[in-house]
C-alpha cells in the first residue's frame, strides 16, 4: 500500500518501505506525511535464551528490515519492534486473557520500561538503535484490571496496554519519548532522516 499525502511528502524521499503490520507505526508516518509502502515481514519473534529485552527488540528490528531489504534492493526499509520490560523480564503481547491479567498485575503501581528497536536499511547500509522510555503506572485493583482486559484493548499490545487508548487512564507519568511507547521513536528517527538528507526540508538538521 502506498500513501501519498500533501505537504512535505511531495518534495521528500521516494516512498520508503515500512516493514511492519503495526497500525501505530503506520499512524506516525501518516501523521508526518512521510510516503511509504507497507510490506510486513514474517519472522520468528521468539526471544533467545537469556536475551535482554533491549537486545531482543534491536535484533528483531534489524531482522525485519533485512528480510524486506533483500527483496527490495535500492530501497530504504524501516522496521521497528517494541516490548515492555519489568525487572529484566520481557512482556510481549499476551497470549490470552489470563496472561494479560498477569502482565497488568506485574506493572500496576510501579515503573516499567518500554524498549523500541529501530532499523533503517538500504542494501548494506544499516542504521539501528534502541530507544527506551520509563512508564509509571497507577495502582490498580484486580477488578479494574479485569475490566480493562474485558475491553479487549490489551490483547494485541506489548505489556497488555495501549498508551494511546483506554490504557492512558492508568499512567501517572512517562520519562522519555511518548512515541517510543507507541512503537516508533519519531524524535530520533527525524534526526536520522535529517542527517541522511532523506527529507529535503530537514536537510541540515543535527543528527
Amino acid at each position: 500500500m502506498s500513501e501519498t499525502l500533501p505537504g512535505i511528502s511531495q518534495t521528500a524521499l521516494l516512498p520508503l518501505i515500512l516493514a511492519s503490520g503495526s497500525p501505530r507505526r503506520r499512524h506516525w508516518l501518516e501523521a508526518m506525511r512521510i510516503p511509504f509502502e507497507l510490506q510486513a515481514p514474517q519472522v520468528d519473534e521468539t526471544p533467545l535464551l537469556d536475551e535482554e529485552p533491549s537486545d531482543l527488540v534491536l535484533r528483531l528490528a534489524e531482522l525485519k528490515a533485512e528480510v524486506i531489504a533483500q527483496r527490495n534492493p535500492g530501497r530504504w526499509v524501516l522496521a521497528a519492534d517494541t516490548t515492555v520490560a519489568v525487572d529484566h523480564h520481557t512482556l510481549n503481547k499476551p497470549v490470552d486473557v489470563e496472561d494479560a491479567v498477569r502482565m497488568l498485575t506485574l506493572i500496576q503501581g510501579r515503573a516499567h520500561q518500554v524498549h523500541t528497536g529501530f532499523c533503517l536499511q538500504k542494501n548494506d547500509t544499516i542504521h539501528s538503535f534502541v530507544d527506551t522510555a520509563q512508564v509509571f503506572f497507577r495502582p490498580l485493583t484486580e477488578a479494574q484490571i479485569r475490566w480493562y482486559v474485558g475491553t479487549r484493548e490489551p490483547m494485541d499490545k506489548a505489556g497488555a496496554y495501549a498508551i494511546q487508548g483506554i490504557g492512558a487512564l492508568f499512567i501517572e507519568a512517562v520519562e522519555g519519548s511518548f512515541s517510543t511507547v507507541m512503537g516508533l521513536p519519531v524524535e530520533r528517527m527525524g534526526a536520522l532522516f535529517g542527517h541522511l538528507g532523506l527529507l529535503k526540508p530537514w536537510m541540515g538538521f543535527p543528527g
